[in-house]
């Protein structure tokens, strides 16, 4: 394998010129990296090392973050209590005993089993808990909130003016917040990716070496099914190919667990997919665009579970009525509103940083964990606010060989 050099390169202000260097002193060899953790932004952010078997990556991770890990699943576990109206131990049985994603994690993703597993000896937090740390999105169906809220993504094709772009503001609960992490991974092959997460958790959005990318929203209003793979896994799994199509090809072919949209990005191009249970349709917003953008509401894919219908119907609701629950659309539609304009940098951070009304629903808002932007070239760049973009400054990661 070639030596790769991970730098973590600069703080980049919102409206400034000026760059400052932020250098790693770790080599990657043919072994990989040590494990270790570095805190960048102020403390704002943790980026961790990791290499090896997937259980030793976890292992790595668990022991690293131990402390942080125990501070978030409390508080999940505590959410659950809340939500749920039982024990977390009462209601995490029940959720096992009715669903089953680790045997589709077993057929498409058994890795990652093996890096939970090394998460939860690392960390000395129950497997179970661990494991359920994995499927939050899982657990939101489980809980059918029909006016839940989360994340904001878009992708600009390549053009001659600036490789492809992809990014995302990634809304979870606030409990997680203060605990902003980055992966940098790297496997027995020496494949590297850099990924979003939270502390204790394979990942929530990211990129790989090869520039491919993942964002994803959550799209509660389409079927899920008590089995399949849980979003968590298909993140790492998109980020295990080396093109844009492969790993469309992959996407498509899986079992999926839960509504999303994948906005999957490549050297090349960009393409936005709403999955259900039993559908995947693509979105673009015009037939010729270069770009697109997505946030809870699915365009295309008309997959409605059950539940959705009869309650969007017992509170008084039309399906038309639904696409006014998400108000960040609008700020998508005014600014990527042609189809052949070309779009770069600056109109993406405008419209993460956008605060387009006095409602809470705004792309940048309380639930906002991280903003990320992937520049997908031959030397891809991983822009990270960890924090709400409107008030906190961009860092770059990037790859160097």
């Amino acid at each position: 394998m070639d030596k790769i050099w991970v730098f973590f390169l600069m703080v980049l202000l919102s409206c400034q010129a000026g760059e400052n260097k932020v250098a790693t002193d770790t080599a990657l060899t043919n072994s990989g990296p040590e494990p270790s953790l570095e805190l960048l932004a102020d403390g704002k952010l943790r980026v961790i090392r990791l290499a090896g078997s997937p259980y030793e990556r976890g292992l790595q991770h668990g022991k690293l973050l131990k402390k942080e890990i125990k501070v978030v699943t409390d508080s999940l576990l505590a959410d659950i209590e809340k939500t749920s109206g039982k024990t977390s131990s009462a209601f995490m049985a029940d959720f096992f005993a009715e669903t089953d994603f680790v045997s589709s994690m077993e057929r498409w993703t058994p890795d990652l089993l093996e890096e939970i597993k090394g998460i939860a000896d690392g960390s000395e937090i129950p497997y179970d808990v661990v494991l359920m740390h994995q499927l939050g999105d899982e657990f939101f169906f489980s809980t059918k909130y029909l006016f839940a809220h989360k994340c904001s993504s878009v992708g600009i094709n390549r053009t001659p003016a600036h490789p492809t772009l992809t990014a995302q503001n990634m809304d979870i609960p606030t409990y997680f917040h203060g605990h902003q992490t980055v992966m940098h991974l790297t496997d027995e092959n020496g494949v590297a990716a850099l990924v979003l997460t939270i502390p204790g958790h394979i990942g929530i959005t990211g990129m790989n070496r090869s520039a491919v990318s993942i964002n994803c929203n959550i799209l509660l209003q389409l079927q899920s099914q008590a089995k399949g793979l849980p979003v968590s896994a298909i993140v790492r799994g998109v980020l295990t190919h080396s093109s844009y199509d492969a790993a469309i090809g992959w996407l498509k072919k899986i079992e999926h667990a839960s509504g999303q949209n994948y906005l999957i990005g490549g050297k090349e191009r960009v393409g936005s997919f709403e999955c259900s249970a039993t559908t995947i349709e693509a979105f673009k917003p015009f037939r010729e665009a270069s770009f697109t953008y997505h946030t809870n509401h699915p365009f295309n894919n008309k997959d409605y579970s059950k539940w959705y219908l009869d309650a969007l119907n017992e509170n008084g609701f039309t399906l038309n009525d639904a696409k006014g629950f998400c108000q960040r659309i609008p700020s998508f539609e005014s600014r990527f509103d042609v189809a052949d304009l070309d779009f770069g940098m600056d109109e993406i951070k405008a419209v993460l940083r956008s605060r387009d009304h006095d409602g809470p629903d705004v792309v940048s808002n309380t639930y906002t964990y991280a903003s990320v932007i992937y520049v997908l070239s031959d030397e891809p760049q991983f822009h990270i606010a960890p924090g709400k973009p409107h008030e906190t400054k961009y860092l770059t990661l990037q790859f160097e060989e």
